[in-house]
């Protein structure tokens, strides 16, 4: 049985403005709603690993779905919300005015501490995260290799929660657009 983690193509949309919280607010939705990046290839290492799997697992999320559309995918096995990427808080200021990055690792940061702001809490993510990984488990009993075109944060995650379950795996969870990370659980 295997379980193969990657993330999606790069999102088609502008990362390198400066913006205040409730404008960022606005451009998470824009990102949660992109197309991929034609012009960013997968690696055919990734459409390689998509022929060898026998079930594909995506969110609801475009960059997910057309991801997996882009290395071949003819015939999604699920696609389904519970999949989606962590959500990401905001706020409605209007000062100071910073980048991209800077808003995402602050909001990120506080997430983690506790601040929501009406999105899913960090300790329900990290739930669905655990949910999320028995569930592709039980997809590679059924299936062998299941391939989950994924997310960054929600596939870090998932990552650590097959550990907890014994699923091996020589490298790290994928970060890069296109990258992919194989776990696999010795038959007992």
């Amino acid at each position: 049985m295997q379980i193969v983690l990657m993330r999606h193509g790069k999102p088609e949309i502008d990362k390198h403005l400066r913006l205040n919280a409730m404008e960022f607010g606005a451009w998470v939705e824009k990102y949660n709603a992109a197309a991929i990046d034609a012009e960013c290839k997968p690696p055919q290492a990734a459409i390689e690993q998509a022929k060898q799997s026998t079930f594909i697992v995506c969110s609801n999320l475009t960059r997910s779905l057309e991801s997996a559309k882009t290395i071949g995918i003819g015939r999604l096995g699920l696609s389904d919300p519970m999949f989606r990427e962590m959500e990401m808080p905001h706020a409605e200021w209007h000062f100071p005015k910073l980048s991209v990055l800077a808003w995402s690792v602050i909001f990120r940061l506080a997430w983690a501490f506790g601040y929501s702001a009406g999105v899913e809490s960090f300790k329900a993510a990290k739930e669905r995260a655990r949910n999320c990984a028995e569930h592709l488990a039980s997809l590679a009993s059924v299936h062998g290799t299941v391939l989950f075109v994924g997310h960054g944060s929600l596939n870090w995650f998932i990552a650590k929660n097959l550990k907890k379950m014994g699923w091996l795996c020589a490298g790290k969870p994928p970060r890069r657009y296109w990258e992919f990370s194989v776990y696999h659980i010795l038959a007992a």
